[in-house]
């Protein structure tokens, strides 16, 4: 029988032989590799730090990796200091020839096929609602801003010691050689320099940027847009190089030039200096060109930096809002991710070694950011998004602002509570339900099965009740004391995420619903689809959200690509229903407000015209089908008013065009050696030449809104050459934020 419980031994010294030392029981002399490995040939010689047994230990002198902790009203922490039962990892660089370097209470290389009893775990307590599960040991080699597993070369670089020219290597023969390699290390260096790739931005690169009031309220714009949203720039870091930069343009460095360009690409476009719309946008898409050849010569390493994610990041952003190349953004994301990967993002610095709180904090940022764009670019493009949740430990950022990561000075800073407002709080948000929308738009993508409707509930259930969430913090965010931002920030942020989550739920129904015109039992997809419809519209209430939806291509024009059909599909279908002319008149009342919202889609995809859209078939769709609703209003021959809607629309569509063609030329070209530098016309513009019209057909159109091929049947098709000589209807011009874009249309 067991006696009483007894008080747990305290081992006296920790084992610090390596372990096939202690396997064989003989004396280590605690080198790397060890004299016995050296003698036996052992391919491996490891250390491994054993489980603490209620050993005091003293504090180790290394700097550990960042302790975040949470508020204890969270019931959360960011990763901590271990208790009893487990030990801390601390993985260090690679240095010299890749020798694994091992003191107490770290370990560089750990090999994948070690005993489970020399496994060690880290004791990490992390957000409840966080799928993501702790951080285990890391089993590869990271090598200055690269992490490697074993399949790469380095890891055979230990047993260089082993071969005889590496042993009793005289001392003085031993420095020659060193000196000889640092000259040649030199001579590579300059070498590199004069690689296409390592030459410097164009000298007229600043023509690019509008004068400094302008640039001003555009950086200021970003960080009240974006950078609240998604993080990729450390706002203190940014404004300090950007005040270098005013004084000094020519001592910037080239990354922060781009940055900076980007930035004001981005920004532009919700701009609300209607004059200055058109050179700003011209800037812009010259900007991001200029951003894409610097990322786009062959790549070298010196672009493994955080400033280059962090490149990555803006460029993509700026091609979604201006409307560059925004539906292949899913190819440059999966890039991204690669090389995100790459440099370890995906693994989170606790365990990638003696890195400061401020990296570490930016490393988790960034990877969480680029996780978001990929699933957005997924969903928008029709694809995987090539990711798990399994694919990665790294931990959400923690819930500090930016001026708290830049006092810390080497301390770890302790995290606020959830409820306080910070600059990563969205970013957080989103990190709760990012498995679950990866889930969604594996689900919603697959080419190979359709999922069941009973799958499809499921996953709309739990995207529903997240969205919920998503708006009850959001606004008590908005609501608390603690929110030091403008007004501005807080109701991006609002919009931000009442679209950003939507969407979701509406491609997740979008199939169901088209189809329950013709099986009620998807009349449940139709109504969260068309509440999710009606959300997006309400979007263009906000002076600046508007002026993203109406410039922004991807997921920033998902009211003409998802919310138009189901509007007009519930109002069609509601009035078919009713045959008689004097109910559907009883009963207009009640359906005014769903039609004052697809006259505003109407409105909208026109205005999308003025802003530069060049595709003329989503403001064709929502004028023939606005034309169908009315005639069934009224009780007029529906073929009759949707063609002549179509001639007259087509007309409204060439005279924009003409006019943005026109408009365009006037335009200042760019400086010779920036047109160049960005490979000729790489990302140019599609204009006015590019746009076909003559693609319907008056005998073979279709008007059934639940044909899954509805598009494709009336949009591959030539109307007659007369309707586009049809006179133009009076037009009511866009507004940018209350001011006009300085565009007429000549009647």
């Amino acid at each position: 029988m067991a006696g009483p419980t007894e008080p747990t031994r305290k081992r006296r010294r920790p084992a610090l032989s390596c372990v096939e030392c202690r396997r064989r029981k003989v004396k280590c002399d605690r080198n790397s590799p060890c004299g016995q490995c050296r003698a036996h040939k052992s391919t491996v010689c490891t250390y491994a730090v054993a489980h603490d047994t209620g050993l005091e230990r003293q504090p180790s002198q290394r700097a550990q990796g960042p302790v975040l902790a949470e508020a204890a009203d969270q019931g959360a922490s960011a990763p901590q200091q271990p208790a009893s039962g487990s030990t801390n990892l601390t993985i260090g660089e690679t240095t010299g020839l890749g020798t694994s370097i091992v003191s107490e209470g770290s370990v560089r290389c750990i090999p994948p096929d070690l005993d489970s009893t020399h496994s060690i775990p880290q004791n990490l307590s992390v957000n409840s609602s966080t799928p993501q599960v702790p951080p285990g040991p890391f089993h590869g080699i990271l090598s200055k801003t690269r992490v490697f597993g074993h399949g790469h070369w380095m890891s055979s670089v230990p047993l260089v010691d082993s071969l005889p020219f590496s042993k009793d290597m005289p001392e003085r023969s031993g420095e020659q050689i060193s000196e000889a390699i640092a000259k040649c290390k030199q001579l590579a260096r300059d070498i590199k320099k004069q690689l296409p790739s390592r030459s410097p931005l164009p000298t007229s690169i600043h023509q690019l940027l509008p004068g400094r009031p302008v640039l001003d309220e555009l950086v200021q714009l970003y960080f009240d847009t974006f950078e609240t949203c998604y993080r990729i720039l450390h706002t203190k870091l940014f404004r300090a190089e950007y005040e270098s930069y005013l004084r000094d343009p020519d001592a910037a460095t080239t990354p922060f030039k781009v940055k900076l360009l980007l930035v004001m690409a981005i920004a532009a476009p919700l701009h609300g200096d209607a004059q200055a719309y058109n050179d700003l946008a011209a800037k812009a898409r010259t900007s991001i060109q200029v951003a894409q050849g610097w990322l786009s010569a062959p790549f070298e390493k010196d672009r493994l930096t955080l400033d280059g994610i962090q490149i990555h990041c803006l460029l993509l952003l700026a091609r979604q809002v201006n409307r560059v190349g925004a539906d292949l953004a899913w190819i440059s994301a999966g890039s991204l991710i690669r090389i995100a990967m790459q440099m370890g993002l995906h693994q989170d610095p606790s365990n990638l070694g003696e890195s400061s709180v401020l990296q570490g904090e930016l490393r988790r940022r960034l990877w969480y950011t680029i996780l978001e764009l990929n699933v957005q670019a997924a969903l928008d493009s029709g694809m995987a998004p090539m990711i798990t949740a399994a694919d990665y430990n790294t931990q959400p950022p923690s819930n500090l602002d930016d001026a708290d990561l830049v006092e810390a000075s080497g301390e770890c800073p302790r995290a606020k509570a959830s409820s306080i407002p910070t600059a990563t709080s969205v970013l957080r948000l989103l990190a709760n339900s990012l498995p679950l929308r990866l889930e969604a738009t594996r689900v919603i993508n697959d080419l190979q099965d359709n999922p069941s409707y009973d799958q499809v509930l499921r996953l709309g259930n739990d995207l529903a009740s997240d969205c919920r969430g998503a708006r009850i913090f959001v606004d008590q965010l908005m609501s608390a004391e603690h929110d030091m931002s403008t007004h501005q920030a807080r109701r991006f942020k609002y919009n931000f995420c009442e679209h950003y989550l939507s969407r979701f739920l509406l491609s997740l129904h979008h199939p169901y619903a088209i189809q329950s015109k013709r099986n009620p039992l998807y009349s449940y997809s139709q109504k969260v689809c068309l509440e999710a419809a009606l959300d997006l519209v309400s979007l263009l209430e906000d002076r600046v959200y508007r002026r993203l939806l109406l410039s922004g291509g991807g997921m920033y024009r998902d009211i003409v690509t998802r919310g138009a059909v189901v509007i007009f599909l519930e109002l069609i279908t509601q009035l078919e229903a009713n045959n008689s002319i004097f109910s559907k008149q009883r009963n207009r009342a009640r359906r005014e407000p769903l039609l004052e919202d697809a006259r505003k889609v109407v409105q909208y995809t026109h205005d999308r015209l003025w802003y530069g859209e060049t595709n003329v078939r989503g403001y064709l769709f929502a004028r023939m089908a606005m034309a169908q609703v009315e005639a069934l209003l009224d009780g007029l021959p529906v073929k009759e008013a949707v063609i002549n809607a179509a001639g007259q629309s087509l007309a409204v569509c060439r005279h924009i065009l003409e006019s943005m063609a026109a408009s365009s030329l006037s335009i200042s070209a760019s400086p010779s050696d920036i047109a160049s530098w960005t490979y000729g016309d790489m990302l140019a513009m599609p204009t006015v030449a590019d746009t076909d019209f003559d693609f319907l057909s008056s005998e073979n159109i279709s008007f059934d809104l639940s044909d899954p091929y509805f598009v494709q049947q009336w949009t591959d098709q030539c109307w007659p050459q007369h309707l586009f000589n049809s006179e133009e209807e009076p037009r009511q011009e866009p507004s940018h934020g209350g001011v006009n874009l300085g565009v007429t249309a000549e009647e």
